[in-house]
């Protein structure tokens, strides 16, 4: 061969060739158009040769014999590159190791008969010889990925800390991020084999969004590990939580936010791990923004459409992804947290409950999908304007809900029992997930019927809502001390400790509202005690999470329930007297007191919504600042915060405190009509619309709000997230 010459140095003789007559010019000058001139008759290499070192050979020889030794030696080499490459391209397609080429899936081919839910299986995605050769030969991409790839390579754990990572939780914890990616047929055939091949690290080559998406598993993986390992990890080369945030914060700043790098599957379940991470940690903000991002990028591939339309591509062809499945984890995380924080939700998608979807899945995947389309339609009501047909949608909503709880059996929606499991990482996990599913169910309810909780009627038509709020209060508060007493864990499932504080606040309100009212309408009087003891332990539960893990939202979470069960109980003992012109000042905490050592009065200031004061009469007011305060407040910070909705639509309110008259002294809802106070000295209330009743006498001392925090801002800055600030809205919707 050419090589075989070159590498030699043999020359061949070259065979001599016919020429036209009168043709003088050697090669080169003829490729240079340029006249061929000897200095001597006897000359055998022309003038411009001799300048340019050149070979000069006459046109009598064929032409290659010409070739610059240079422009030879290229050749050469770029032949032994394509020999090599053709060797590797045989050795992948035998063998299909892992590497960097594109592999594209044509999403018509899922919709084949595939009996894994149309997830291609790494033979049939490979396409023709030549497609793939293309593929694999792009040396640009693969030179310029390979100092982010080295980099992240370098930042992973050693062998002997991600074992010892590993043999911490076991098999159940590798599958909680797998539910994100891949549909609970396959998860349900425990393959444990499988999973376990995620926790062998990619190669330093590797596509660095590869090495991305396994260091985010790794992250999360290390969010289910128990407090007690954190202790016991001597033997590992630097803290658990410093190799978390390590992890996290490389593979999030180097490739989740890089556009040009999450234009694949891959990169887009590295997008939902990275919100899967926030969400545990406790950022519900950030892990909204995370979400919302996967969720456009998922619909620039086409999401969730089929065929042609959908373009997408895979980078490993182990990949075990279902896009499709991909897209509903995505919308339905979305509604979630819009739900959670009061956000509008990303697209009114209702595909995944299509008859090909709802057959294709398991029993609890038809329920989850189902909450999902649930889900959508209470934000619809919460984020239109309040009207007479809401009552009307909610008991809709609530016979569809009722309704979907019959897809499983009777003895599905008991509390599992996770101890009893302990043994088998396998039913672990499936008891867990089970837990999770009923959390969010009841969740719903208290969403569904939380504007008309605290609702007065003649009719009593409101009763339903109130008695609804109390007992789905109850199943999440009774499955959130069963699962802190088996996982003390901070960050596995955080979501649970949201879903806990919100249940708590919302029987504790019934509980306040309950003893209002006349003995005869004492609907929870036989399960009071039960009531108090649980949430009582649920605050427990808290403080021992805060003891161990050192967590801000566990000890403020505490300290939330312990004062609003102090005046619960002041009020359970028959104090009943109206919280009047009551000075409001906002100390430097977000938790505060109305006045030293006097639990009459529980106010808690919201950032972005405003001051809420829940006294022992059931009385719940809320203090907005004024926009010259809210500015005031955050110019320190040189950030604009949002302006609140209420002060937007009726500014003519700003500074002024309204309350909300829980009890039957009230006049009912449909009848009241807000009328503006005489004007007094000293009286800067205004009647607000939709707002039962208003404050009579309001303090002439300023609000002087904390600073603000940033709107993303971490859990160590703002434990609850704005939580707090939906619920309240939701419960002052009404």
């Amino acid at each position: 061969t050419l090589t075989e010459d070159h590498e030699t140095g043999a020359e061949p003789e070259a065979k001599r060739r016919k020429t036209r007559k009168g043709t003088h010019s050697c090669w080169e000058c003829r490729r240079q158009k340029l006249k061929c001139i000897f200095s001597a008759p006897t000359d055998t290499i022309c003038f411009r040769c001799q300048q340019r070192n050149t070979k000069c050979v006459s046109q009598e020889f064929p032409e290659e014999v010409s070739a610059p030794v240079e422009r030879t030696r290229r050749m050469g080499d770029r032949v032994v590159r394509v020999e090599a490459l053709v060797e590797q391209l045989v050795k992948k397609v035998g063998s299909h190791n892992d590497g960097t080429a594109v592999v594209c899936r044509t999403p018509a081919s899922e919709d084949g008969g595939n009996p894994r839910h149309g997830i291609p299986t790494p033979v049939s995605t490979v396409e023709s010889d030549s497609s793939r050769f293309l593929a694999l030969y792009k040396p640009s991409k693969v030179w310029k990925y390979e100092k982010l790839s080295r980099l992240l390579y370098d930042s992973l754990p050693t062998r002997e800390d991600t074992e010892m990572i590993y043999s911490a939780r076991g098999h159940s914890s590798m599958l909680f991020h797998e539910v994100w990616t891949i549909p609970y047929t396959i998860l349900d055939q425990g393959d444990q084999k499988w999973s376990e091949n995620k926790i062998v690290a990619p190669g330093p080559k590797t596509h660095p969004v590869i090495i991305a998406r396994y260091m985010l598993h790794l992250a999360v993986f290390l969010q289910h590990i128990p407090p007690e390992f954190h202790k016991e990890a001597r033997g590992l080369s630097e803290s658990p939580r410093t190799i978390m945030k390590r992890l996290v914060d490389m593979a999030i700043g180097l490739v989740t936010t890089n556009d040009e790098l999450i234009g694949s599957i891959e990169g887009l379940e590295c997008v939902m791990m990275e919100s899967l991470y926030q969400s545990n940690t406790g950022n519900l903000r950030r892990s909204w923004i995370a979400i919302r991002r996967a969720l456009v990028i998922a619909q620039l591939m086409g999401l969730p459409r089929r065929g042609s339309r959908a373009q997408y591509k895979f980078l490993d062809p182990k990949t075990k992804a279902d896009p499709l499945f991909m897209w509903f984890r995505i919308v339905f995380h979305d509604r979630h947290l819009c739900l959670m924080l009061g956000l509008q939700q990303g697209c009114l998608d209702h595909s995944m409950t299509s008859d090909a979807m709802m057959a294709s899945e398991t029993p609890v995947g038809r329920l989850e999908r189902m909450h999902c389309v649930l889900a959508s339609r209470i934000l619809q009501r919460n984020e239109s304007d309040p009207s007479c047909r809401d009552f009307d949608v909610m008991r809709d909503l609530d016979m569809e809900l009722q309704k979907v709880t019959r897809i499983l059996p009777n003895k599905w929606w008991l509390v599992p029992d996770l101890a009893r499991s302990m043994s088998d990482s396998h039913a672990l996990f499936w008891d867990m997930r089970r837990l999770f599913v009923q959390l969010f169910h009841y969740n719903l309810l208290n969403q569904l019927h939380l504007p008309y909780m605290l609702r007065s009627s003649d009719e009593r038509k409101y009763d339903y809502s109130r008695i609804t709020c109390v007992n789905a209060s109850r199943e999440i508060l009774s499955r959130f001390v069963m699962f802190r007493s088996f996982n003390q864990s901070t960050f596995c499932c955080r979501m649970v400790d949201f879903f806990a504080l919100m249940a708590a606040m919302t029987l504790l309100l019934a509980l306040i509202d309950s003893h209002r009212s006349s003995s005869a309408e004492k609907l929870l009087a036989h399960q009071y005690l039960t009531d108090r003891a649980m949430i009582e332990q649920a605050q427990e539960n808290m403080e021992e999470v805060n003891r161990l893990n050192t967590d801000l939202l566990s000890a403020q979470g505490a300290d939330l329930l312990r004062r609003l069960l102090a005046i619960e109980a002041e009020a359970a003992d028959g104090h009943m007297y109206r919280a009047e012109g009551v000075s409001v000042q906002v100390p430097e905490s977000e938790l505060a007191q109305s006045e030293e050592d006097n639990i009459s009065e529980f106010r808690m200031y919201i950032p972005y919504f405003g001051t809420i004061k829940i006294a022992r009469d059931g009385v719940i007011s809320k203090k907005i600042p004024a926009a010259e305060q809210l500015l005031g407040a955050s110019s320190n910070n040189s950030q604009l915060p949002i302006t609140n909705e209420f002060n937007k639509t009726t500014p003519e309110i700003r500074n002024s405190e309204t309350r909300i008259y829980s009890s039957s002294y009230a006049q009912p809802y449909a009848n009241i009509q807000p009328q503006l106070p005489a004007s007094s000295p000293g009286n800067n209330s205004v009647a607000a619309p939709f707002m039962p009743q208003l404050s009579g006498s309001i303090s002439d001392t300023l609000l002087q709000q904390p600073e603000y925090p940033v709107l993303a801002a971490d859990v160590d800055n703002w434990a609850f997230q704005g939580v707090d600030m939906a619920f309240f809205d939701s419960l002052m919707r009404g």
